[in-house]
């Protein structure tokens, strides 16, 4: 009976999940002969009977931006298109306007049905970000529990396995001879002999090489760091209930092997002690839920990823990103800013950034801070750069640096953090 309970639970989180994405404009989808991965993020709250769901954000993507255009972003490039980390910035976005909302009501019994507002909360206090209530002023509700659904296994080491049955030869390419390109330091695809290991984001070979980490490695740091980012952790707690709780995906795009070996301690989490805590940052691994291969839902996905007999059909150039806050936000993107304007023109105004860049992000948690009239996070976000207001993480930090200490391989993105307001 729970099982029953749990796979139809499944089936709405990924029914929501795709009459969400085909009830979008055409211009959000892709174009004939093309295809493209779609994540979301649904908030499933547990006081109904059964329990409500709301779709909170959605994306498309699967582009990345190469390390040599970093110094150029300027906060309003999105280093990482691809559709599960593109859902899970949206989240954020969606979480803060939400504790935005809640500060500046629309009208005197405004309420949110995910955050609740500790009224206590000092104007002098917080800032420490050690998730305990008195540093954030909002928290996720209790009955609230994240989930994510995908149509494609993410990249990484969790898909290694759909790597290599595609191949039509299936022997492991060769590692490289250089020693800097050991397998500490993979890209996407290459050396899938190599397992276990943090990648880079695929790419084309005759791509500019990326330093993004892949999906399946920052889905894996998420799991012990909550699906807050470090601006949201600012404000909101990082509660038991913000991790990811279930992650849902075709039945065919599930290899229990790779998921187990990427993402759990029976796998290469083994090296990390999971029962260390940071404040209150703590090990919080998300369920594996594949769908039933019988499941309805599935075909109703028109963009799905073509075998590899089919030469034709080619990835689409644009990501879709959907927030379905009060004031829903659809936003297409080309290269990692706003479809229209030119990667790396001088837009003063910020017209190109996305809702969900760093900059953008950045104005929002300063409007945040300035509202609830608290000091300590006034100071914060009044840092002299982005990178000056990165290294006030606390307990955030400490927790990143375990997971990345012990996974190895973890090249760093520098470059985007010089800008300021």
């Amino acid at each position: 009976m729970e099982d029953d309970k749990h796979e139809d639970l499944n089936q709405r989180i990924a029914q929501l999940a795709l009459s969400s994405f085909n009830a979008l404009p055409s211009r959000c989808k892709p174009r004939s002969a093309e295809w493209v991965p779609m994540s979301a993020i649904i908030l499933v709250d547990g006081r109904t009977v059964p329990p409500s769901l709301r779709l909170a954000s959605l994306a498309t993507g699967s582009k990345c931006l190469p390390a040599n255009l970093l110094p150029k972003a300027s906060g309003l490039i999105l280093h990482d298109s691809h559709s599960e980390i593109l859902a899970l910035r949206g989240l954020n976005r969606f979480l803060l306007q939400e504790a935005k909302d809640l500060l500046l009501p629309l009208s005197p019994d405004s309420a949110s049905s995910f955050l609740l507002h500790d009224k206590n909360y000092t104007r002098t206090g917080g800032g420490d970000n050690d998730g305990s209530p008195v540093d954030q002023p909002f928290q996720l509700d209790p009955s609230i529990s994240i989930h994510l659904f995908s149509t494609e296994p993410p990249c990484g080491d969790a898909s290694m396995e759909f790597i290599m049955s595609a191949q039509q030869d299936a022997t492991p390419w060769s590692p490289p001879p250089n020693a800097s390109d050991t397998p500490q330091s993979l890209p996407g695809r290459s050396y899938f002999s190599s397992l276990s290991v943090v990648r880079r984001k695929p790419s084309r070979p005759d791509a500019p090489p990326t330093l993004s980490k892949s999906c399946t490695d920052k889905l894996t740091l998420k799991q012990f760091t909550s699906v807050l980012s470090s601006l949201s952790s600012l404000f909101i707690s990082p509660s038991s209930n913000a991790y990811i709780s279930t992650f849902t995906l075709p039945h065919d795009k599930y290899h229990p092997e790779g998921y187990t070996r990427a993402f759990t301690h029976s796998g290469r989490l083994s090296k990390i002690d999971t029962t260390a805590k940071q404040g209150s940052y703590s090990f919080s691994p998300f369920k594996v839920t594949p769908l039933s291969p019988n499941s309805p839902v599935i075909p109703s996905y028109p963009y799905p990823k073509p075998p590899l007999k089919d030469t034709n059909t080619k990835t689409s150039n644009i990501s879709v990103l959907y927030i379905n806050s009060r004031n829903p936000v659809i936003e297409v993107l080309i290269s990692g800013v706003k479809q229209g304007n030119g990667q790396l023109s001088n837009s003063h105004d910020g017209r190109k950034g996305s809702v969900v860049c760093r900059k953008k992000m950045w104005q929002l948690g300063r409007e945040i801070a300035e509202v609830l009239g608290n000091q300590t996070l006034v100071t914060t976000l009044n840092s002299q750069s982005y990178g000056d207001m990165k290294t006030l993480e606390g307990h955030r930090s400490n927790m990143k640096n375990i997971v990345i200490d012990a996974l190895g391989g973890w090249e760093k993105n520098f470059g985007d953090d010089g800008w300021t307001l």
